[in-house]
């Protein structure tokens, strides 16, 4: 699907569509977040969908997600109660104050408002000066007034966390993309190129150790480090290229494992080991002839799935030696 069909998708969901997508989005977050949980009904004190960073929840840090589906931007006023509000609730001790403020509006937010967020001390003085045009009788069903203590409570609040997340950033963010991929079809997003770095890596240790089991069982020679690749030009040209395999690979499981469901990642990884494992399990003359023999089987896979167009022929070989880190696959020797 293309963007600008993601887009009219999206304008046309109503309130409580755009929070379940707002809170699958929320939930591929797992680098930030410890939970995920949606509100997003009367008595919800000014919060849609919340992020928490620690098992703690409201007592610690976390972000809010306001969710706005209006016909038209935000307006200013409607903002300010909706800040307001989640900072009263705050003060009032119902929970810790939102570590940032996200104002999910697709249709974005008008000018005044923009401009509010954009100068955050602004915002602050806008907030505290005109509480009873805005806020007092808009929070409670009793008025709220500012009482001094709770107009310090405003003004120690950091106002920079405030901010909005219209359409663009909904359709040109990796992982938003993949819910919208879940709730509307299409395609997921192609993972970033790889890059292998010069030096090994801790993380390389285990799969090169066995390349290098399988080097050496071909030529019945030992070879205990890259270094003593030196002289043969084929292993030399061969190891630089499994390397570039398990970062292609890498590149894919990192990029995937955040912007899609586990479940649509371990499905690829498991019918790509299937795959491969019937060929690792046969006779060989060599542990070198056997690495070889899986990766041109990996090579011809063809696994089903919305991953199965972005997985090249280096993802699927990189895979075998990842199965190798992780034990799966424990050597490319003879057993």
């Amino acid at each position: 699907m293309l963007d600008r069909n993601y887009r009219r998708a999206i304008l046309s969901l109503d309130a409580t569509e755009l929070e379940i997508l707002v809170r699958r989005w929320v939930d591929k977050q797992v680098d930030n977040y410890e939970s995920v949980k949606r509100y997003g009904s009367k008595g919800d004190r000014g919060r849609d969908v919340v992020g928490f960073y620690s098992n703690r929840r409201h007592e610690g840090e976390w972000d809010n997600y306001q969710c706005k589906q209006y016909g038209q931007p935000l307006q200013h006023g409607s903002g300010i109660v909706e800040v307001g509000k989640v900072l009263y609730f705050a003060f009032d001790g119902r929970f810790t104050a939102p570590k940032n403020y996200f104002f999910v509006a697709p249709r974005g937010v008008n000018s005044t408002l923009d401009e509010l967020i954009d100068n955050p001390s602004y915002f602050k003085k806008e907030l505290i000066e005109k509480w009873d045009k805005y806020c007092k009788k808009k929070i409670s069903t009793t008025p709220i007034c500012l009482t001094p203590e709770l107009k310090i409570f405003i003004e120690k609040y950091d106002f920079c966390n405030i901010k909005v997340i219209d359409i663009d950033v909904i359709v040109s963010d990796s992982k938003f993309k993949s819910a919208l991929v879940e709730e509307f079809g299409g395609e997921l997003q192609s993972p970033p190129k790889y890059e292998v770095p010069i030096d090994i890596k801790d993380s390389e240790s285990v799969y090169i150790s066995k390349i290098l089991d399988a080097y050496g069982d071909c030529e019945s020679e030992v070879y205990t480090s890259i270094d003593d690749l030196k002289l043969n030009l084929d292993f030399s040209e061969d190891f630089i290229e499994q390397r570039e395999r398990f970062y292609s690979a890498e590149v894919f499981k990192c990029f995937y494992r955040d912007s899609t469901t586990d479940e649509v990642l371990n499905t690829f990884e498991d019918e790509v080991y299937k795959g491969v494992t019937p060929t690792h399990r046969k006779r060989y003359q060599d542990g070198y002839e056997r690495m070889c023999s899986v990766l041109e089987q990996a090579a011809s896979l063809q696994p089903s799935g919305k991953l199965s167009i972005h997985a090249k022929i280096d993802v699927k070989q990189g895979y075998c030696h990842h199965f190798i880190n992780e034990g799966k696959i424990r050597s490319w020797m003879k057993k």
